[in-house]
């Protein structure tokens, strides 16, 4: 079965990643220090950032990246650490020009290295794809930087499932390292929001769900809590404004909603709650990455860890009643 890789001290991937996006922009670094702190002394160790992060705010690049290396040299605990991050991104100037080539991922990846301060990366994610490239242009590369030493594994983002399975058959007929798993983005209401608003953003739609149950590739998925809309929703009976990245704001996901807040208040349990527990409730691994900006919302989110639904609450949510 693919599985993702453990920490170097052996201790495997949380299930729950914390996504470090806001991290330099809309929180700051003592902030974010403390959010890292948290996870850390729960139990959490998989960690998800990239090189583009913090990169739409003029002035220092790479500050993500930055400060979660700050914080891995003050902590020393690189060794107890799923730490993931991602290249291949357009710069936010030329977002219509991909970054596929050897030598523009060659400098993401190795300029990710310095600006964290390790030596390999645990898992490095194609945060796009160039599907004017054959897979094997990609597959061929990132087994090179397995074999130089600077990634353990590596998974695509933002990749349609065709491309995923034609990658991995390339690397399985050549005997060379596949993908060890998916970034889409998934949550509960993703298939019934508006469209991304950004058009190389992937979700992970049905066709994919069912790869995912065919071939057990563990699924990592990003908004997994659909930016909050379910909870603002319910809590306060209107629907949250959009986010940047797409709007849940649909007479579907308020029948959603409705479900959600049944759920919630039978089992006595936070309306997050139940939307992570969707996630992990499918027949096929699942680590959600959560985008925490307060020690509350990381303590909301790590609360549900527990927390499975059954057959008849997931067969409701699909129903929407």
């Amino acid at each position: 079965m693919p599985a993702l890789p453990a920490a170097p001290d052996g201790t495997p991937a949380s299930r729950l990643c914390l996504g470090t996006a806001p991290f330099g922009t809309r929180i700051d670094e003592r902030d974010s220090f403390a959010l890292l702190n948290r996870y850390v002394e729960t139990g959490g160790n998989f960690l998800d950032t990239a090189r583009i992060y913090s990169d739409w705010v003029v002035g220092e690049k790479r500050r993500s990246e930055r400060i979660l290396g700050d914080w891995l040299h003050a902590r020393k605990n690189r060794d107890r650490l799923v730490i993931a991050t991602k290249g291949a991104h357009p710069f936010m100037e030329s977002l219509g020009v991909p970054r596929s080539s050897a030598a523009e991922i060659r400098d993401d990846l190795e300029g990710s290295l310095r600006t964290l301060r390790v030596d390999v990366v645990d898992f490095y994610w194609l945060h796009r794809d160039d599907p004017r490239q054959p897979v094997d242009h990609f597959i061929d590369l990132l087994n090179t930087f397995v074999r130089e030493g600077k990634i353990r594994a590596f998974g695509a983002s933002n990749w349609s499932t065709a491309r995923i399975r034609a990658a991995n058959a390339y690397a399985t007929s050549r005997g060379l390292h596949g993908f060890s798993a998916n970034q889409p983005l998934w949550c509960l209401g993703s298939d019934t929001a508006q469209p991304p608003k950004d058009p190389t953003l992937v979700r992970c739609d049905a066709v994919m769900r069912e790869f995912h149950r065919e071939t057990q590739l563990p699924v990592i998925p990003y908004t997994s809590q659909a930016n909050g809309f379910f909870s603002k929703l319910i809590a306060t009976g209107r629907a949250p404004k959009a986010s940047e990245l797409i709007d849940f704001d649909t007479p579907a996901n308020h029948a959603i909603a409705r479900v959600v807040a049944k759920i919630a208040t039978t089992r006595g349990i936070a309306p997050s709650a139940v939307v992570l527990a969707y996630l992990w409730s499918h027949r096929f691994p699942v680590h959600p990455i959560i985008g925490c900006r307060t020690l509350a919302q990381l303590d909301e989110s790590i609360a549900a860890l527990p927390v499975q639904l059954t057959n008849e609450e997931l067969a409701a949510l699909e129903t929407r009643n």
